[in-house]
């Protein structure tokens, strides 16, 4: 009887484990066959065998090049704020490797290498023209190394609440970089296809959102994650870089700490925060630090029409101190 009753469990089990891996292999199919490869509009670029993608509207003087943030896409951040602004100068954003249309990144792809991409890029768009540079958090650290390279010709910085070379260091304990064990799972999900198998079951009501669950869920991603995983997180003085924009024209604009009233964890550091952008601003003699009222950290989504202001105002500034060269020239020249 026992032995009976043993079989009769394990064959139950067993039909169990069978109609289970029945239902995953069939999920697996179906999320397979819902995936969406996505093409990408734009210009391409090589950048040691890696092909760059990027988008750039209207024509002349000066380049505004964007550079997003960590782990964000760049037609999301930035093609909004580029359908705001004139077509009398270039405005151009890309996606860095691993995101978006651009090639895939090593895993072991470094800051310094993702701002040479950087820099490559502007001089392939803009030669010596000047460039004003747009950077969103994670993209201003990776702009500042470009600009003490001082190889293209910058002539403003707009920060848009910039991360800080030394942020896990000041905020220890309260915001600490993103855990290995985060990059594993970013590593294992696309093995299983779990988030595949729960997008199914999405309703979408765009296809950027759905392209980008598929992105996030993706090798790729996890590709990412490893870049940033690799360098062990934001822990250097800002002071060890010894940077000096002399008297370079730069905007700090950081997010409002009001607007994190409901998220503790974030209100918490609002004053270590407030006090990193203020050592970002004292890197230029002509700096401008403004707090954006009722924006977070994704100040792009929550202010567009400040961003864009700012944006506006620098070029014309650029703009007015280029005709002003000028005349001084003409009326040397005809003295």
């Amino acid at each position: 009887m026992t032995i009976s009753f043993q079989r009769l469990a394990t064959n139950k089990l067993t039909f169990v484990v069978l109609i289970l891996a029945f239902v995953y292999l069939l999920l697996r199919a179906i999320a397979a066959f819902l995936y969406e490869p996505m093409s990408f509009e734009g210009s391409y670029f090589n950048f040691e065998g890696k092909s760059v993608r990027y988008v750039c509207k209207g024509n002349g003087e000066p380049l505004v090049f964007l550079e997003t943030g960590f782990g964000s896409d760049s037609e999301e951040a930035w093609s909004a704020i580029v359908e705001e602004l004139p077509e009398t100068f270039t405005a151009c954003y890309y996606d860095r490797l691993g995101h978006g249309g651009s090639d895939d990144v090593p895993r072991t792809f470094t800051t310094d290498q993702k701002s040479q991409v950087q820099e490559s890029l502007i001089k392939h768009i803009s030669g010596d023209n000047p460039v004003i540079l747009v950077a969103k958090s994670y993209g201003g650290i990776i702009a500042r190394r470009t600009v003490a390279r001082a190889n293209i010709n910058i002539a403003a910085l707009i920060f848009l609440d910039s991360a800080h070379e030394n942020q896990h260091e000041i905020m220890r304990g309260k915001f600490d970089p993103i855990p290995e064990y985060v990059k594993i799972w970013h590593y294992v999900d696309p093995v299983l296809g779990l988030s595949a198998i729960k997008n199914i079951f999405k309703t979408y009501d765009t296809k950027m959102t759905k392209r980008l669950d598929q992105y996030y869920s993706s090798f790729r991603y996890a590709h990412v994650l490893s870049t940033y995983r690799n360098e062990k997180g934001l822990y250097t003085p800002l002071e060890d870089f010894n940077y000096d924009f002399g008297d370079l024209k730069m905007i700090v604009m950081s997010h409002d700490r009001e607007a994190y009233k409901a998220a503790p964890r974030f209100y918490s550091v609002g004053d270590k925060w407030a006090e990193m952008q203020k050592s970002i601003a004292q890197l230029s003699h002509n700096s401008e630090h403004i707090v954006v009222k009722g924006a977070t950290h994704n100040m792009t989504a929550d202010a567009p029409e400040v961003v864009v202001a700012k944006i506006m105002e620098t070029v014309e500034f650029l703009s007015s101190q280029t005709s002003h060269s000028t005349s001084i020239k003409s009326v040397r020249n005809d003295s």
